[in-house]
């Protein structure tokens, strides 16, 4: 086996988390096919629920043979390991990208608020990962991915401030547990009452409130 064919292996069957977390995407390293069924089963995610995952509704919404997820993704929990990774990858790279173009650290917060606003918005992506989201956290072998990948998300709002102090990162660890409680509360509530405007309130109201901290860090956000 290659080197590229066993890190596909890897990354389908749960193991080998990309490297930065959520700036590889994880979908490029699967083969066509592979792609074709994980697409599949966030459609089916997307329209069903957790129950709608079966291998025989996949394989038939993928167009390809049932025997090919267990080849690709090794079984159905493979299969939920990689798809929690492709719902956690696009909106958090995207943030990393607008966030590290920004001369200032005032530019970088506050584009880091206006990219959590639109996370938070994106009622599909929360909707498909909230289904799987009870799943992981009773299966043994899923919970250590999605740990890892709430750790990515808590280094996705550290990078975006862009400091590389020790004790400030300390210091703004609780911050970031916060800007992600925060944000998957207020997806749920818009998932429930798509307000817009009262999303971008409540995080424009976190944005003030949080301001002075960052400010107290040595982190200029104003």
């Amino acid at each position: 086996m290659t080197g590229t064919d066993h890190k596909r292996r890897s990354l389908a069957n749960g193991h080998g988390l990309p490297d930065p977390l959520l700036l590889e995407d994880p979908m490029d390293a699967l083969p066509p096919t592979a792609q074709r069924i994980l697409a599949a089963a966030r459609r089916l995610l997307v329209r069903g629920g957790f129950g709608a995952l079966k291998l025989s509704a996949i394989a038939a919404e993928a167009g390809e043979a049932k025997a090919s997820i267990g080849y690709h993704f090794g079984n159905k929990d493979g299969l939920v390991a990689a798809l929690v990774d492709s719902l956690a990858h696009d909106a958090n790279r995207g943030l990393i990208e607008q966030t590290s173009a920004l001369p200032s650290s005032a530019a970088r917060f506050h584009a880091l608020i206006d990219g959590e606003t639109r996370i938070a918005a994106d009622a599909e992506s929360f909707l498909a990962f909230f289904e799987a989201l009870p799943h992981a956290l009773r299966e043994p072998s899923l919970r250590p991915r999605v740990a890892a990948l709430y750790q990515g998300y808590r280094d996705t709002v550290l990078r975006a401030l862009a400091t590389d102090d020790p004790a400030a990162l300390r210091r703004l660890t609780p911050f970031a547990m916060l800007m992600i409680a925060i944000v998957d509360g207020l997806a749920i509530q818009h998932g429930l009452d798509a307000d817009d405007q009262a999303l971008t309130d409540a995080l424009a109201l976190w944005e003030r409130l949080s301001e002075p901290f960052v400010n107290e860090i040595g982190i200029s956000a104003s």
